[in-house]
């Protein structure tokens, strides 16, 4: 039996109007989590702001999933990952979507500062790329609707609701796939596309 190997995860945030490249204040009341309920602010709101906001020192631009926060990567399952694949379930309508990614990514926790509305936040973090491997996408792929969206995971998995999925070569590969099917001019996607591509079959 060949050896699995996990390009990729598949993790999930709370729903941005805005396209989590600022706070969205119509999205609060929907977010299920105490924290946000008592301060009216959401860590992950500015997940693809790297545009807007200010990169680290190193370069690098740094947003927050949830689901990794609290649950540690598994050492073996994640030392080949690649890519950060980001859906988000929209409140509106109650479909899920994946939205964006994080390519290249690293991991780690920390807090920065950000200035919104002239008021000094102290944002979590726990992922960060280079600001030309962060993308959200003009057209989202829709997963509760979308007919082959089964081989965006493995076989023998169901797309996590309160956890996230490791992702094969195949699995990363389909949904880069897609994601192109549905924004075929978007010049960024395509630029990142292919430095996965090339990356995972080396």
């Amino acid at each position: 039996m060949d050896k699995v190997v996990n390009y990729g995860i598949l993790t999930s945030v709370d729903w941005n109007s805005k396209k989590w490249q600022a706070q969205s204040d119509e999205d609060l009341p929907h977010v299920d989590f105490g924290f946000v309920k008592e301060n009216g602010i959401t860590f992950t709101s500015l997940n693809f702001g790297q545009d807007l906001f200010p990169s680290d020192e190193k370069g690098y631009y740094s947003g927050l999933l949830p689901q990794l926060y609290t649950k540690t990567l598994d050492k073996k399952k994640s030392k080949n990952l690649l890519v950060v694949f980001i859906k988000s379930k929209d409140w509106h309508n109650g479909n899920t979507y994946i939205v964006g990614l994080y390519a290249f990514p690293l991991f780690d926790k920390g807090t920065k500062n950000v200035l919104l509305d002239r008021i000094l936040y102290p944002f979590l973090y726990n992922v960060m790329s280079l600001p030309k491997d962060i993308h959200v996408l003009d057209t989202f792929i829709n997963i509760d609707t979308y007919p082959k969206s089964k081989k965006f995971i493995p076989n023998d998995k169901e797309f996590g609701k309160q956890g996230f999925n490791y992702l094969t070569q195949s699995n990363v590969g389909n949904i880069l796939d897609v994601m192109e099917e549905f924004n075929p001019n978007d010049a960024k996607l395509r630029s990142i596309k292919g430095r996965l591509l090339m990356a995972m079959s080396k």
